[in-house]
């Protein structure tokens, strides 16, 4: 069975920034730069070292080129 749910240490984002980490940061990479839709996220929890993502269950996604980049970074 394919993973619906992906946890990502922050540390391996490519992510720029200056100051702190910070929400928006995190979501502008998964929803921009990992380019996965909105509608396919169930629900996304954010902590200082980890982003946590669950898919929709419903959803049949396995083959698109976002879902496997979000798997390499997961």
């Amino acid at each position: 069975m394919k993973t619906r749910e992906f946890t990502i240490n922050t540390d391996y984002l490519e992510l720029d920034y200056d100051t702190d980490l910070n929400k928006n940061l995190i979501e502008d990479y998964v929803f921009q730069d990992l380019e996965v839709p909105h509608e396919y996220i169930e629900s996304m929890s954010i902590s200082h070292e980890y982003v946590n993502i669950k898919l929709a269950p419903t959803k049949l996604y396995f083959n698109d080129d976002w879902y496997v980049n979000l798997q390499r970074v997961g």
